[in-house]
């Protein structure tokens, strides 16, 4: 399947899927990151809700660590994580949660603040139903010059290059980082942990082949984000992720 035959309707967990796809780029490294953060936080298992999971790429992940739930605005994609073995699911938008106030000891909120315009009530619902000293976990696009080239220019746009959905991502959607820390500071979260993520210097030979192929039909996009190695890096020209904890 070439990328411009993609549909956003494919089975999340179905290895030619373009979402399963994701998930081989991604949870490499944010479940790690994710892990380590939950781990270090708390010697016991922690009520983490992952919003806007998807079919529960990073719930799956997480399952060792944590009690999971997984909530989603689309009935399908809850219906999926389900099935991949999430024990609680939800349908329901994040601007309006359908939990008590402090139910969880943590929300993770990973590839969903660049697809939420009302970023402000989603973070204040997130504020609501996370404990004292609970925890917000996130990953997302960085908006700067570099993330429109790449994000929207190259991979959405140009012809000649483009592999993704024309219309996955808006730039202006995007938040910087100073946007980011501020509005979480503002519904009561301080910051702990801010850092980037991207490609190694020798990932770019890799990264630009495995991109070629998936371009060409000669792989799919499951075997792409193997071959892509994203990394935790210092720069956050591209994506940021990090963790907060709310200020009792």
């Amino acid at each position: 399947m070439k990328p411009t035959e993609t549909t956003l309707e494919s089975p999340w967990w179905h290895e030619k899927s373009f979402w399963y796809g994701l998930h081989t780029l991604l949870d490499p490294v944010r479940v790690p990151f994710f892990q380590a953060v939950l781990r270090n936080h708390s010697r016991e298992f922690m009520r983490v809700l992952d919003l806007g999971s998807g079919a529960g790429f990073v719930s799956v992940g997480l399952g060792d660590t944590a009690h999971m739930t997984a909530v989603d605005l689309s009935s399908n994609a809850v219906f999926q994580a389900r099935a991949a073995g999430v024990p609680r699911v939800a349908v329901a938008d994040a601007t309006r949660l359908p939990f008590g106030d402090a139910t969880y000891d943590a929300v993770i909120c990973s590839e969903v603040l660049e697809h939420i315009t009302e970023k402000d009530l989603a973070i204040a619902e997130a504020a609501r139903i996370t404990v004292p000293g609970g925890l917000f976990l996130f990953s997302t696009p960085t908006r700067t010059a570099w993330s429109r080239l790449a994000l929207i220019e190259a991979a959405q746009r140009w012809r000649l290059t483009r592999v993704l959905p024309p219309d996955l991502h808006v730039w202006d959607h995007f938040l910087t980082r100073e946007e980011l820390v501020k509005v979480l500071d503002i519904h009561g979260f301080r910051i702990c942990r801010i850092t980037g993520v991207g490609l190694s210097p020798t990932g770019w030979p890799r990264m630009l082949a495995a991109l070629a192929l998936l371009k060409t039909g000669r792989i799919g996009y499951a075997e792409a984000g193997r071959r892509i190695d994203l990394t935790v890096t210092k720069s956050m020209k591209l994506a940021m992720i990090g963790y907060a904890e709310r200020v009792e």
